[in-house]
């Protein structure tokens, strides 16, 4: 019986192909247009992984229908779709070994929501080639008409387990939008990971009338978070922010398993515990690192504003194994005793020690007694970690 590489095992051959892909792309890390071959070259910038995917599956997309279909899969399982940003100018040479002269004055125009338009005509024309897509990733696209383009992308994208979203998508999205992300699908597969990503836009963007539509989705009951396992909340904007009562919104439905909020100012521990109390059977990472100090004298960042004692409301969560987390203040209370099963390396950071540990702290020596009761309790958790062979390294920053 004679065997082709056609008759392996799918499994063996897509581990092949796979191969094939990533050595084609190796040393390979420019757009089209560069020939060795040709003497004239051109240079057009680095280029995306996913298209890097794309151009390394060309010859594996030629061979027959069941090599078309992986190549396709492979080539499209993550997108990076990211504005244009910048511009292009006419080189006076045709040569990039000799250029003489300056750049010409001519500025070549591009449509910065050029990829974004062109990969909804995609999905929209073939289909079949959005099942493909895992993890999409949309990169400065903040106006309600790029929302628009962005719903209808991921309504294509009916196998979709990963997608980062800019956060206005929050205040421009209709509850139906998001009911269909969040919502399982027909072929029974629903989104597990959601990244929002916020940024300051410029003072003339935010003078525009359209951006300033809020159509409050979060607290709509067909939006559900229920089937979300991460969810992950970066950065801060002077537009419309993720503020506190989002996150009381989302902690309604909500049960996660990663949580994730780092890089921002808007955020308190009010908005972070109604999310740790909904998940606190579930959770099992959680990274809280704001870009505001913790022991800063911000009135919004005092004990008395967080409230809540949050190193027994951590403590409270059984599945918690990673914790990074930034606090106002800490004690002995944070680190639990056998019934916890933290692993790995944990990150405490705060700014002071829990009134209900340190009563009055008049001097720095007031504080030694609640400072050492915090370091014993936490050496003497890693060591009942370390009797059950689990590494446990713990790292506290006051």
């Amino acid at each position: 019986m004679t065997v082709t590489i056609s008759s392996l095992p799918y499994e063996l051959l897509s581990a092949i192909l796979e191969e094939a892909a990533h050595l084609t792309t190796q040393g390979n890390r420019f757009t089209y247009g560069i020939d060795s071959h040709s003497s004239q070259r051109i240079l057009r910038g680095n280029a995306a992984p996913d298209a890097l995917r794309w151009y390394a599956t060309d010859a594996i997309r030629s061979v027959n229908s069941q090599w078309h279909d992986w190549a396709s899969q492979y080539a499209l399982r993550t997108l990076y779709i990211r504005r244009w940003r910048g511009s292009e100018r006419w080189m006076q040479s045709r040569e990039l070994d000799i250029i003489h002269g300056s750049p010409s004055k001519d500025v070549v125009y591009r449509d910065p929501y050029l990829l974004l338009r062109k990969t909804g005509d995609l999905f929209r024309k073939y289909p079949a080639l959005a099942t493909s897509v895992r993890r999409i990733f949309f990169d400065g696209y903040y106006s309600t008409e790029t929302s628009v383009m962005i719903i209808n992308i991921l309504q294509y994208c009916n196998r979709l387990e990963i997608v980062s979203l800019p956060w206005t998508m929050l205040r421009y999205g209709s509850e139906d939008d998001w009911s269909h992300i969040l919502n399982p699908r027909d072929n029974g597969t629903v989104l597990s990971s959601l990244e929002l990503l916020a940024v300051d836009l410029k003072k003339v963007q935010l003078s525009e009338p359209a951006r300033q539509k809020d159509d409050k989705t979060l607290d709509s009951a067909k939006v559900n978070l229920g089937y979300l396992r991460r969810l992950k909340i970066s950065g801060t904007s002077n537009l419309s922010p993720i503020m506190d009562a989002d996150l009381v919104a989302m902690s309604r439905t909500a049960r996660l398993v990663d949580l994730h909020i780092t890089n921002t100012t808007c955020l308190t521990s009010q908005g972070l515990l109604a999310l740790v109390r909904a998940s606190k059977g579930t959770l099992r990472v959680l990274e809280h690192s704001p870009l505001a100090d913790p022991g800063s004298k911000d009135p919004k960042l005092s004990a008395n504003y967080w409230g809540n004692h949050m190193c027994k409301e951590i403590v409270q969560c059984p599945q918690l194994r990673s914790l990074a987390i930034c606090l106002p203040t800490i004690c002995s209370d944070l680190f639990p005793g056998t019934s916890n099963c933290w692993m790995g390396d944990v990150h405490v950071k705060a700014g002071g020690i829990c009134k209900q540990a340190a009563g009055s702290l008049e001097t720095p020596v007031d504080a030694q007694p609640a400072i050492f009761d915090i370091l014993n309790s936490a050496r003497r958790f890693m060591q009942t970690q370390q009797a059950k062979s689990i590494e446990l390294n713990i790292l506290i920053s006051l």
